[in-house]
């Protein structure tokens, strides 16, 4: 993993990468939503270049669903990621 700076999140919370992973685009809004394995890869690339933080909402279509999934079938990247909403898998 790259190295990128990090702030603390609020006064309590974790420390994450001072650039996060904005992850709308996973899922709607620009045109056709690529498959699962390809969405895979571009999380694969946001942890590898340093990012530990990941933005998703329910709004943004399926991206919260797909992180799940991510983090399912790659339980070890999720030590390396903080998010917004913690999930339960």
């Amino acid at each position: 993993m790259a190295s990128m700076p990090t702030r603390q999140l609020g006064k309590n919370g974790p420390r994450v990468s001072a650039i996060g992973f904005g992850a709308m685009g996973l899922s709607a809004f620009y045109g056709t939503t690529a498959t699962d394995e390809e969405r895979f890869k571009v999380i694969d690339r946001a942890i590898e270049l340093g990012s530990t933080y990941i933005d998703s909402a329910d709004i943004y279509g399926d991206n919260e669903d797909l992180l799940g999934k991510y983090f399912k079938k790659y339980p070890h990247q999720r030590a390396k990621v903080s998010q917004k909403q913690p999930f339960i898998l």
